[in-house]
């Protein structure tokens, strides 16, 4: 939790969490899990907007616990009038056309794809102490020597070595992606400003597969001199013959492939927008990355 007091220095002495001071005026940290959020309710009542990013990752009833219920208890705890807004970290996963929620996610998504649609379902029909503005990140991207990477961005360089497979092979599908420095200016603009709807997917321009295969390749020096497309049935029938077990989520997500959505990125709000395309956000990947790593 950080908490940043308006009117002057308040350091919660909350028993049992570590707090500390940041080298920034009137900010502070406090140490915890959200399993134990009832422990900051005083910190919580006295804060007047909220940026809520927290998560469990996990395939379980856990993230159940933490991503709905618990979320659901802290935001309880704001004080209304003085809580001017909250904005709450949900996820493009669980979402379908035209950015509606698809019910699927809940019968068939992983622990943590299934939380959030239930923690949307109850956020969005409960009485909340403040106004909540939901933010469905897409394909996250960021990190560097300084900052922790992003389960994404950690996950490209150790996997290069299976580019020399994947160049000849491609897939109609497409996502959007949005680097966390762009996210970053997104939330700090929505805090404040004023705003005509309550949700927005954050992301820029659609990515086709074959286009961000291209772009690694690209980036990697790896070359490309020809290509198969794969289809959802050659898909289902190399499972068939290798006995792999396909799940009824995993099933849905290849017979929509194509995950985009009507999204928003900092030009959508007249701001400067670092990393527009996967080309540029690849060339600060490889920038940015340790010496031994590319």
């Amino acid at each position: 939790f950080f908490f940043q007091a308006e009117d002057g220095i308040r350091d919660y002495k909350v028993t049992g969490v570590q707090t500390c001071a940041l080298p920034i005026s009137n900010i502070f940290l406090y140490v915890g899990n959200m399993e134990f959020v009832e422990v900051y309710e005083a910190v919580i009542a006295d804060m007047d907007y909220m940026i809520h990013i927290a998560t469990d990752w996990s395939d379980s009833d856990y993230a159940t616990l933490l991503n709905a219920k618990k979320t659901k208890r802290m935001l309880s705890y704001l004080t209304p009038q003085k809580c001017k807004r909250i904005l709450y970290f949900s996820t493009a996963s669980i979402l379908g056309k035209n950015n509606k929620p698809i019910i699927e996610a809940k019968k068939h998504g992983a622990g943590y794809v299934k939380s959030k649609y239930i923690a949307h379902e109850q956020l969005t029909n409960a009485n909340l102490p403040a106004p909540l503005i939901t933010l469905f990140p897409t394909m996250v991207f960021g990190g560097d020597n300084q900052h922790p990477y992003s389960h994404i961005s950690s996950g490209i360089l150790p996997n290069l070595g299976y580019l020399k497979y994947i160049r000849f092979f491609y897939a109609d599908a497409g996502f959007h992606f949005m680097h966390s420095q762009d996210i970053a200016s997104v939330t700090h603009h929505l805090l404040t400003a004023e705003l005509n709807q309550t949700e927005y997917v954050l992301g820029n321009k659609p990515t086709t597969l074959k286009e961000a295969i291209s772009a690694l390749c690209k980036a990697f020096g790896v070359p490309i001199y020809f290509r198969f497309k794969i289809t959802p049935k050659f898909v289902f029938l190399l499972a068939k013959i290798f006995r792999i077990q396909i799940g009824p989520w995993e099933k849905h997500c290849i017979n929509n492939a194509n995950m985009t959505y009507q999204t928003v990125n900092p030009s959508t709000f007249g701001l400067k927008t670092q990393f527009e395309s996967l080309s540029n956000l690849l060339e600060n990947i490889k920038d940015t990355a340790p010496r031994n790593s590319v």
